[in-house]
């Protein structure tokens, strides 16, 4: 069992929240930014309902300055460290356990998975070492993340992240990932 404990702020804010930004050229990063306690509750339901694994709120600490969270299935992953190359591949193991995927390439500054859920895609960051651990039956998962809505628009600009919210999509759905090579939706004809 893992305990998580969310930061009760002065100023009222609870943990962190993600948003996606244009940085114009079809480049776009991830800030952050304090969130309150509704968005933590949000962004666990989300994380929760994807796949990752269950949540329960256990309540506040005696001094009322933390929100104390509980995870009854995680276990930690020995010898999971930051930037080590079993942190990449649980990484990879636990998005796919939520449908979701870890682009090869991105114009974000961190890590960033995607998923698609509800009907739309979603961003996934902050995949830390302490927020992939294992579940009862020992495969990585996420335990929790900052999750971030893909805005419509910015697909049109940014081909890495239509291209991933297109492959987690089909994941979800269950469908193949295709991917449709330069030229061969044309017909030489037409040309």
């Amino acid at each position: 069992m893992v305990y998580k404990l969310f930061d009760l702020r002065i100023d009222g804010s609870l943990g962190k929240a993600a948003t996606l930004v244009s940085r114009g050229e079809g480049r776009f990063d991830v800030e952050l930014r304090n969130a309150d306690l509704m968005t933590t509750l949000a962004k666990l339901a989300i994380l929760n309902q994807a796949g990752g694994l269950p949540t329960e709120i256990a309540g506040l600490s005696t001094d009322g300055n933390y929100l104390v969270v509980k995870q009854p299935l995680a276990k930690d992953i020995p010898d999971q460290t930051a930037g080590s190359k079993l942190l990449k591949q649980n990484q990879h193991k636990a998005l796919a356990m939520m449908y979701g995927l870890l682009p090869e390439t991105t114009t974000c500054s961190r890590t960033v998975g995607v998923l698609w859920l509800n009907g739309e895609g979603w961003l996934v960051t902050d995949l830390h070492e302490r927020n992939i651990m294992l579940d009862d039956r020992n495969r990585p998962s996420v335990i929790d993340a900052l999750v971030a809505p893909v805005p419509v628009e910015y697909l049109r600009d940014c081909r890495w992240l239509r291209n991933a919210v297109d492959d987690a999509r089909c994941l979800r759905e269950g469908r193949p990932i295709t991917r449709i090579e330069f030229g061969e939706d044309v017909n030489d004809d037409d040309l």
